[in-house]
């Protein structure tokens, strides 16, 4: 017993001595540290604030960096890009070679496919020769095209050449494997072009010369899917539809997915896009307005339980002199705004409803809207007839 006891006793005095010689290192480092810590007066401190800022102004500052000249300028270009000018006499045209990880496909690339910089520019991306020739037809102008195969510019080459001759279009040949990372596709076309967006002027012109679209708005809400959205910009324009709605919520409709969706639609009809649906209504022409239809395609039976307007699309009684048809997406559906802006026609809004098999929820948005706008077009057609 007595010799656990002198164990415990030996054992804490030696914590209390280590505990001294930590306490004794802690006021050595302390004593010769520059943090000690001094009373200071008010006055001293005082003091000690108005030489620092004598000497901060005192202090001479940078000289600010001086512009370069245009003559530094081309130099440091000429230095920084390895690219060459090329005259292909078989295409007919020049282009510039850049070489690998040149920084100007960088930046125009960047520029492009960042929604925010590409709206502010109006510049629209495609990809692709088949629908690089669409958007030529329909006279969109082509500022850039990006190419890292030759023979994919043979087909258009007329095109490129009148408009590189009126400095209009700049033309790169890249790498393909730099293409290939700023491509949208799993397997790159080889050649890419930014284009103008097409401006709603601009498509008047080009539908002056085509018939006189249908009375027809189509408004899409809740449309999250680019290819389903070009499905449905390309199902308006083949009607011909007179404009397409495209309510905030939905994706964007320029976006590369949308534009391979579309098929060239999108430069054949009138998108009002980022539309607040307090802004639906001057969409609709003004002489058309007090004789507007508004039909909404709902197959969701809880949203359309308590109405009694409720319709199979293929039991269209009587359109007016416009038709508004709102379409929702496949997840989401149609919004309560929307039926709100049913409600202001009154008795001239309609659900229309598309009967399934059992076991099948819904059709695809896109395919639903053809069905219910041919249906549409076959009423309209049928009242034209009737008014000559």
């Amino acid at each position: 017993m007595k010799k656990i006891l002198s164990q415990e006793y030996m054992t804490k005095i030696g914590i209390e001595k280590e505990k001294e010689e930590c306490l004794l290192i802690e006021k050595n480092l302390f004593e010769q540290s520059l943090l000690q810590h001094k009373p200071v007066t008010a006055a001293e401190r005082l003091e000690s604030n108005t030489r620092t800022l004598n000497q901060n102004s005192t202090r001479e500052r940078a000289p600010p960096p001086k512009a370069l000249s245009e003559m530094e300028k081309r130099r440091r270009l000429e230095k920084i890009s390895k690219s060459e000018i090329i005259n292909d006499k078989e295409l007919g045209f020049e282009f510039t070679k850049l070489s690998l990880t040149d920084s100007r496909l960088t930046t125009m690339m960047t520029t492009v496919r960042s929604k925010k910089r590409r709206d502010k520019n109006r510049q629209i991306v495609i990809e692709g020769r088949r629908l690089i020739l669409e958007a030529l037809e329909c006279g969109l102008r082509l500022k850039t095209i990006l190419f890292s195969q030759r023979d994919q510019l043979a087909a258009i080459k007329e095109e490129v050449t009148v408009l590189q001759k009126a400095k209009q279009t700049e033309i790169y040949k890249v790498p393909h494997h730099d293409l290939k990372i700023w491509s949208t596709l799993t397997t790159p076309p080889g050649v890419l072009a930014i284009f103008e967006r097409p401006c709603s002027q601009h498509v008047r012109k080009t539908l002056s010369k085509v018939p006189p679209p249908l009375p027809i708005t189509v408004v899409c809400d809740n449309i999250r899917d680019p290819n389903n959205l070009g499905s449905i910009i390309r199902t308006c324009a083949a009607l011909p539809c007179l404009q397409v709605v495209i309510t905030i919520g939905c994706c964007d409709p320029w976006e590369s997915k949308s534009l391979r969706g579309g098929c060239g639609g999108h430069f054949r009809i009138q998108i009002h896009d980022d539309v607040h649906w307090e802004e639906v209504p001057l969409v609709i022409p003004a002489e058309l307005a007090d004789n507007c239809w508004v039909f909404i395609a709902e197959n969701n039976i809880s949203k359309s339980a308590g109405l009694t307007n409720v319709l199979d699309y293929t039991n269209i009684e009587q359109t007016g002199s416009h038709s508004v048809v709102i379409i929702g997406g496949e997840s989401h559906g149609v919004s309560t705004e929307a039926y709100q802006f049913m409600q202001t026609v009154g008795n001239r809004g309609r659900c229309l409803h598309i009967p399934v098999a059992e076991g099948i929820d819904s059709l695809n948005v896109a395919s639903a809207l053809t069905l219910i706008l041919y249906e549409l077009r076959k009423h309209v057609l049928q009242m034209q007839n009737c008014e000559i």
